[in-house]
């Protein structure tokens, strides 16, 4: 027993010999030793390095594999949407905007295998039971469970802390129409994931989005999340200027209550409004009836949705004339003076035989447009010429797009010259034969009456500093006296005994216009059984400052002509705008009483209970044609 208590104390001895330096230096071989373990030191050290070394700087496979492993585990990122810019209208009032609302996610593979703990998350987020459980086994890592909550909703889910190891809140834009269904189908709306999916939301996506941001993710070697940390990084950090479109809110507003009133009235299955600024190419409305609420648009409602002044494709009948007659007045081929033959009515062509509503005689380039015949219309065209009445038509903008990029814009569908048969260039003189959007018209009714000068279409409020800078040939398609003369022609058709379009007048107003009654074709009748009315307007005539086109699509009451279908709806936004104009400052229109009842009020007040005359009950002229079949 003693002997073993001394060999452990000599150990111990030993032991702590063996690490005191004073005790070594007195060993005989402890150079020798101290330089060997220095060597092995130095040699074990230069193989480390020089495999970090070949791991690091060389491109070998296994660094190429490491490489693969670390990104997985730590260089992983979530995609935030950040907050769109602001549409607003051309004052400044709020057409779209995004706000922060609450997203609800879940981190699979950190969820609890308790059913129980399953069943109270499901209670409290309103998610069922056996959606969750599913969640297990999907291979996904992370999943949105709610998305862009309201706040109320948000708030009666409550804390979710106690669940903070698998489900996380983090703030997400969504966007927010206050005005609900005004120019819906012109502004469109953005999916779930932030980007424009129709309208000026989806044509101007890259200049509303900002960056969206990225927030870090960690991840294992196996490519498991295990941190997410959105809610730091998702607050915007910048922000993009407002987008301001040309609409003005308020004459939006008298558009889209007018042309819903219409389309009521004349039992119509959709109709289309937009007015525009003659001076600058301005859209400041522009309706489309049907419509819907932004905030809730439909899925399976198409007719809704539709964009119809840009979309639908139309042959829009006489609301053509005036573009012909003032070219043939600018070429000279005409004077206001001229006089054609009507051919009392009826005229025949090879092919077929074209019609007036009533019979006229000799009439002037004035009074074709008053009563809208289509055989004068005709032979003012055959004076232009089959060629100068082709470039025309691409000229005023109907064999093109008007350029505003907005999804489904009409080009225009005309014929190859080559191709026409007199018949064809006869249905073309007034309407029929080729077919254009309401954009399109209400852009070439622009042209004619705005001095002949194309200013294009625009969307975006016009930079009026830019403007004046712009330097550049103009576009003419006339001359600036045929354009005021073409104007003043215009008044004979709503200010005039018998001409088409005196439902449209606006009391203290002096209004251009001309009427149509485009013809549709149908695949069940296998006949022109539809009929879409159209009206354009001037105001005022003497000194254009608007162009108005209102169509009302496939009315279900006959006569379905434009004069009293559309002409009304013309009125109310005219009235509406002008008097808004004004109040505004923004231009003067002076005071007009209609000429026609100046001249003629002592006749009316001695005969308002004789019968009236059948030019004054049956004052809607517009024609139709008999097409060969």
């Amino acid at each position: 027993m003693g002997n073993k208590i001394n060999l452990q104390v000599n150990f111990l001895v030993k032991f702590k010999n063996y690490f005191n330096p004073k005790q070594n230096k007195k060993l005989p071989n402890y150079k020798f030793r101290a330089q060997t373990m220095g060597i092995f030191y130095c040699i074990f050290l230069s193989i480390i390095l020089v495999r970090y070394a070949w791991i690091t700087f060389f491109p070998t496979p296994l660094r190429t594999k490491l490489i693969a492993t670390g990104t997985r585990q730590f260089e992983k990122n979530l995609t935030l949407a950040q907050p769109r810019a602001t549409i607003t209208d051309r004052k400044g009032r709020v057409l779209a905007v995004s706000i922060s609302r609450p997203s609800i996610y879940l981190l699979t593979h950190k969820m609890p295998e308790e059913i129980s703990i399953l069943k109270k998350v499901s209670d409290q987020i309103h998610v069922p039971l056996e959606t969750l459980i599913s969640y297990r086994d999907d291979k996904r890592n992370f999943i949105w469970l709610k998305r862009q909550m309201s706040q109320s909703e948000f708030i009666k889910i409550g804390s979710l802390k106690k669940w903070q190891e698998f489900i996380g809140v983090v703030d997400e834009p969504k966007r927010v129409y206050p005005e609900k269904d005004l120019a819906a189908q012109l502004i469109g709306f953005v999916g779930s994931e932030g980007n424009g999916l129709e309208g000026i939301e989806k044509i101007y996506n890259s200049r509303l989005n900002i960056k969206p941001i990225k927030s870090e993710v960690m991840k294992d070697a196996r490519g498991r999340l295990v941190m997410v940390t959105p809610n730091d990084a998702s607050k915007p950090d910048q922000k993009a200027p407002n987008l301001t479109l040309s609409i003005d809110l308020s004459i939006q507003e008298f558009t889209q209550n007018a042309l819903k009133d219409g389309v009521i009235r004349a039992k119509a299955k959709g109709g289309s409004a937009i007015v525009m600024d003659v001076k600058t190419g301005e859209i400041l409305s522009m309706a489309s009836y049907p419509s819907y609420d932004l905030n809730n648009p439909p899925e399976n409602d198409p007719a809704s949705r539709r964009l119809r002044p840009v979309m639908d494709a139309i042959e829009l009948g006489s609301v053509v004339k005036p573009m012909w007659i003032s070219k043939a007045l600018d070429l000279g081929v005409v004077t206001p003076e001229t006089k054609v033959y009507a051919e009392n009515g009826q005229m025949s062509l090879p092919g077929g035989i074209i019609h007036d509503t009533h019979e006229h005689g000799w009439i002037t380039p004035e009074e074709i447009l008053k009563v809208s015949s289509n055989i004068g219309a005709y032979k003012v065209v055959q004076k232009i010429g089959r060629e100068n009445f082709y470039d025309s038509l691409m000229k005023i903008g109907f064999g093109r797009q008007p350029g505003t990029g907005l999804p489904g814009e009409w080009t225009g569908r005309i014929k190859a010259l080559n191709t026409w048969r007199e018949m064809n260039f006869a249905n073309m003189a007034f309407g029929q034969g080729f077919a254009i959007s309401p954009l399109q018209l209400v852009h070439g009714l622009s042209i004619i009456v705005g001095g002949g000068i194309d200013h294009g279409v625009n969307l975006i409020a016009i930079d009026e500093k830019k403007q004046k800078d712009f330097v550049g040939p103009p576009l003419k398609y006339i001359s600036s006296n045929t354009s005021l003369l073409i104007s003043k022609m215009m008044e004979s058709v709503v200010e005039e005994e018998g001409g088409t379009g005196s439902p449209a007048r606006i009391p203290g107003v002096l209004v251009s216009g001309k009427t149509g009654t485009a013809q549709i074709w149908s695949l069940k009748e296998h006949s022109y059984s539809g009929r879409t009315a159209v009206f354009e307007g001037v105001i005022p005539s003497d000194d254009p400052k608007l162009a108005i086109v209102v169509v009302i699509d496939e009315a279900g009451i006959r006569p379905a002509y434009g004069g009293p279908l559309a002409g009304p709806v013309f009125a109310d936004i005219g009235k509406k705008t002008v008097q808004y104009l004004n109040s505004q400052g923004i231009f003067d229109v002076k005071p007009y009483e209609n000429a026609y009842l100046k001249r003629n009020k002592p006749n009316i007040n001695n005969n308002i209970n004789k019968p009236q005359s059948s030019a004054m009950t049956n004052n809607h002229n517009e024609t139709e044609i008999k097409k060969e079949q």
